[in-house]
């Protein structure tokens, strides 16, 4: 059972019930409905938190939404606000390998032991109290509760679906962020993108700050009108203020960019304390400071150099796992990114074009899976526009694990009908297996591309269980 919980008084309920080992939790995880996107899910969160002592609301919370780039933007803030001293918790909406890297400190992973512990007794308690909730509702309790135990100064948590029907808006965040939207989230959250802008930046709440880098000023207009209407603060479009290392400031500029305003804003207008680091500026000046900097000022920046963003993002950037991975000690180099929607994959192509034109890729083979929501044909499309700048073949294989997937046979016709060289594998080995056969085994590339868990297949294959 929990035994770090002070200041967070646990459920009187929550010694109740089964003691489950670490692996029966993840069995137990596993065997329910993943996530939901409706009315219900706040009202089992809402009764969840109020029997652990409305702990949504002992800790500043940051969301983040949008279509693609939520768990990099979450990473990038998060390395931010740790560079200010801050301690922060980030919780994903999804993992690779173990439900333990959903849950993060100060970028450690949760442990086994006290992973176990926390999750266990919130199974119990929704099980006394008969709340069928999913495993995204109970990891967003539990992760919670694990932070406030860690005396976390700040958590940022992944929005689910994005909406006021998520999970995650049981808590009142001090900034709500939106990466951008994308045709991908049309359907479940609304008929057209206004809808769905205005659906998701409901998980913005009166009093607090919203952000986003949406790149169509129009929707960015209709998105300020509309959560100035509902008593949100309105956060001006971001700029960049330093530049990413090639290739990266084409692919997440605009997140890394999301990720600084959401540090300023938390360190500057929440906290209180004056921030050049992430203001971009040596001699930033204060507020209501005026004129060129004094001499003392200059020789005092010059004995005491602030670190600049430029040389922080030099030094210290880098991506989550799964994220546009280039494992380049393989042979051949494997590449291995999430990317599960068209937006995704139009990103995640512009970087396989852009190693190629850093270095020629002599050999591209892409194994990839695609979801049934997925426009099969379009992202066929941008496949074949892919190939044109880089020779290569398209790998179709079934998304694991029951997902619902496009049939690769009939991918593999539709790809040859747009004259795509392409070919349907039963199973990811077989693909894998394959597509090691038609590039260099020195300056080739494998990519592998379609939902987390294609891309965990690859670890899988490796012998690896656990990062």
């Amino acid at each position: 059972m929990i035994t770090n919980l002070d200041p967070i008084k646990k459920s009187k309920d929550s010694s109740l019930g089964k003691l489950r080992s670490y692996s029966e939790v993840v069995e137990y995880l596993d065997a329910l409905p993943q996530i939901d996107y409706n009315d219900q899910v706040l009202v089992r969160m809402k009764q969840l938190d109020s029997l652990f002592d409305n702990v949504s609301s002992k800790v500043d919370t940051v969301l983040v939404g949008g279509t693609n780039g939520k768990s990099s933007t979450i990473h990038f803030a998060a390395k931010l606000l740790q560079t200010e001293g801050f301690k922060v918790g980030t919780a994903y909406s999804s993992h690779f390998l173990a439900y333990n890297e959903r849950v993060i400190v100060n970028f450690e992973t949760i442990g086994n032991k006290p992973f176990t512990d926390i999750v266990n007794d919130v199974i119990n308690v929704a099980e006394t109290k008969n709340i069928k909730a999913t495993s995204f509702e109970i990891l967003t309790i539990a992760s919670l509760l694990h932070f406030v135990a860690e005396k976390v100064d700040v958590v940022i948590l992944e929005v689910g679906y994005g909406g006021k029907y998520d999970a995650t808006t049981i808590c009142n965040p001090k900034i709500a962020a939106v990466t951008r939207i994308a045709e991908d989230h049309r359907g479940l959250l609304g008929e057209d993108l206004d809808k769905v802008s205005f659906e998701m930046s409901e998980i913005a709440k009166p009093g607090c700050w919203f952000i986003s880098a949406e790149q169509s000023k129009i929707r960015l207009q209709k998105m300020k009108t509309f959560v100035e209407e509902r008593d949100v603060k309105w956060a001006m479009p971001i700029r960049k203020l330093a530049s990413l290392p090639y290739i990266f400031e084409q692919l997440y500029g605009r997140i890394a960019s999301l990720g600084e305003r959401i540090a300023q804003i938390y360190v500057e207008d929440i906290k209180g304390k004056f921030s050049p680091f992430l203001r971009g500026n040596l001699l930033a000046t204060q507020k209501g400071q005026r004129g060129r900097p004094t001499l003392e000022a200059k020789r005092h920046s010059e004995l005491h150099p602030i670190k600049t963003l430029k040389s922080f993002w030099g030094e210290q950037f880098d991506l989550l796992k799964g994220r546009f991975e280039l494992l380049d000690k393989e042979k051949p180099s494997i590449l291995l990114d999430n990317a599960c929607n068209l937006d995704a994959y139009t990103n995640l192509f512009l970087g396989i074009r852009l190693l190629h034109y850093q270095k020629p890729i002599k050999g591209l083979a892409l194994i990839i899976g695609f979801s049934k929501s997925m426009n099969a044909m379009e992202a066929i499309k941008v496949v074949r526009y892919l190939l044109k700048k880089v020779s290569g073949q398209i790998f179709f294989v079934p998304l694991p694990n029951d997902m619902v997937s496009h049939d690769p046979q009939d991918l593999a016709v539709m790809a040859k009908e747009l004259n795509v060289k392409a070919k349907a594998c039963s199973s990811f080995t077989e693909a894998f297996e394959q597509a090691k056969t038609v590039v260099d085994e020195r300056d080739g590339l494998i990519g592998i591309a379609g939902s987390t868990r294609l891309v965990s297949e690859y670890w899988k294959l490796r012998g690896i269980k656990k990062f």
